[in-house]
């Protein structure tokens, strides 16, 4: 009788740890995001550039940073007000003002959102890819 209550001790033993595993997390779905950004330079020769955000890709061409952009934006849940930015950035001298813009949407909400930053390297501080192209 002993040997039974043990053997059955063992496999209940051995069985427990397994029944106590969670579930495979799933990833949290991707937004949906179809937003144009601007960046215009207006001290200086002013230079202007466009590209299309869309997360999932859906034509070319496409923002070239497109994965770190489109991260970005999720962690910020679309908001460009909290994007994550980035800890450190190539700054030079030059202090040209930059006009950044996003229009468009993200998970079924419209955005419209425009900002001044002092230089490239303040934009690249606050917006990390999203706006590098």
């Amino acid at each position: 009788m002993k040997k039974i209550v043990l053997a059955l001790g063992a496999v209940l033993a051995t069985a427990a740890p397994a029944a106590a595993l969670p579930a495979a997390a799933t990833p949290p779905p991707v937004a949906d995001a179809h937003v144009r950004l601007t960046v215009t330079r207006t001290v200086g020769p002013a230079r202007n550039a466009s590209v299309w955000l869309d997360c999932p890709a859906r034509r070319a061409p496409h923002h070239p940073n497109r994965e770190a952009a489109c991260a970005d934006l999720a962690a910020a849940d679309g908001d460009f007000d909290r994007l994550p930015g980035q800890e450190t950035a190539y700054c030079s001298n030059d202090s040209s003002l930059v006009t950044v813009t996003a229009d468009g949407t993200y998970a079924g909400r419209e955005v419209h959102w425009r900002h001044v930053y002092a230089d490239d390297c303040a934009l690249a501080l606050a917006t990390g890819k999203v706006f590098d192209f």
